[in-house]
């Protein structure tokens, strides 16, 4: 019975020591699934469709008349000469103002080009937001294949100082050679544990850009890959023109305000109202009609007009400025990209040679064709060259991407871009 007891236990506590490797292993996290849920829940995409809902509401509000005015009379309330008092009502009025003709139409125009302004505002904040999402995202996978390296590296220099140390015991290296391959191995292990740190780091970055708790476990479903450029830089530019949502909301501000100048400008108008009231005394009870308007006849709302006029000319200077950076930043954009695609086939052609060499600085050291310090220079160059291979795979891929953001465009056709 004793036996059967500690079969159980000694099985329920095997399938409990695996259940946290299932667990902390986290979703296999795509980029397509990384960008979807970053769409969905980053706080700055959130805050961005609730800002267009509230642009909604104000269409609502300024779409309706003016709350009309009621105003109600009270008579009775001095004692009359028996010091009584009789309050009634003695007469009321209901009275409706209206815009100059022209107006409203204007301000539902205004609060149309409104919620498009905070439309193309979303979509800044998303080409800002993909672009982070990315940039971690591909990061992650650097970080990775350099983690990897690195744990090569340490499981060199370990085999490295074990055969020191042997070298050191027959008397064949002297103490300092010992020394030297100890530090080396305490390095590779920092190096290690540095990377675990760092990957840990930019997890936690990532599930906040995703909008979700940094400790939420996930892994990287992906692998940087090789990129090229398959658009000029005038076809970039002009796509960049017609996309950019920078762009398309200084347009729209333009549109609204040279809308504010025409509202201004019917505001010279009379705005009329209308109304009813009633009276009800014993000397007088009737009704009748009100109508009326308003002029501004004192200054005919010249500062308002001035004003807007300005705001308008300002906005049309701020316009053109805007073209003028977008299609700069899209030309400094290309041009990273086309040099992180040149710096990239030159590590790429080293990679083969970093590879060939650490074989064989492993080979000639074990064979004593190589001396100590030959063999320590020819392995940090290996480890690097294949570094910079990857960081090369990684630059491109940001390079591209930052491309895409100045254009609005996925130069991949991936389709990211919203």
């Amino acid at each position: 019975m004793i036996n059967r007891i500690w079969i159980i236990v000694t099985i329920i506590a095997v399938f409990m020591n695996a259940i946290p490797k299932a667990v902390y292993a986290g979703e296999a996290l795509t980029l397509e699934r990384a960008l979807s849920l970053a769409y969905e829940n980053n706080p700055d995409m959130v805050e961005a469709g609730k800002n267009i809902d509230a642009a909604k509401g104000d269409m609502i509000t300024v779409s309706s008349l003016a709350a009309p005015e009621a105003e109600f009379e009270i008579s009775g309330l001095k004692q009359n000469d028996g010091g009584e008092r009789d309050p009634h009502l003695g007469g009321f009025s209901i009275t409706q103002r209206f815009d100059p003709p022209g107006v409203l139409g204007l301000e539902r125009k205004i609060s149309k080009r409104r919620i498009s302004i905070r439309e193309e505002t979303r979509r800044v904040v998303w080409s800002r937001v993909y672009t982070e999402v990315r940039d971690e995202y591909s990061h992650i996978i650097l970080d990775n294949k350099v983690q990897g390296l690195a744990n090569e590296k340490l499981n060199i220099m370990r085999q490295f100082f074990g055969r020191v140390q042997q070298q050191f015991q027959s008397g064949k290296a002297i103490k300092n050679d010992l020394q030297r391959a100890k530090l080396e191995l305490l390095n590779a292990e920092n190096d290690l544990l540095a990377g675990e740190k760092e990957i840990r780091t930019e997890k936690a970055k990532l599930n906040l850009l995703l909008g979700r708790p940094m400790e939420t476990p996930f892994e990287i479903e992906g692998e940087l890959e090789e990129e090229e450029l398959v658009l000029d830089l005038e076809k970039l530019t002009g796509y960049a023109m017609e996309l950019n949502p920078e762009i398309k909301t200084e347009g729209l501000l333009l549109e609204s305000k040279e809308n504010d100048l025409g509202r201004e400008q019917l505001n010279r108008f009379p705005a009329l109202f209308a109304g009813f009231k009633g009276t009800n005394e014993d000397y007088d009870n009737d009704y009748s009609a009100v109508a009326g308007f308003s002029v501004p006849i004192w200054d005919l709302n010249q500062g308002g007009v001035k004003k807007a006029k300005a705001e308008k000319e300002a906005q049309a200077a701020r316009f053109e400025a805007v073209r003028r950076e977008i299609a700069f930043s899209v030309f400094e954009a290309y041009l990273n990209a086309e040099l992180a695609g040149r710096q990239f086939a030159l590590h790429k052609r080293s990679l083969d040679e970093a590879n060939e060499l650490l074989q064989l600085a492993n080979l000639r050291y074990s064979e004593g064709e190589i001396n100590f310090l030959s063999f320590l220079d020819q392995v940090k160059a290996a480890i690097e060259t294949r570094v910079r291979y990857y960081q090369g795979l990684y630059n491109l891929s940001k390079a591209i991407t930052e491309l895409e953001k100045a254009v609005y465009m996925s130069v991949r056709q991936e389709g990211y871009l919203k």
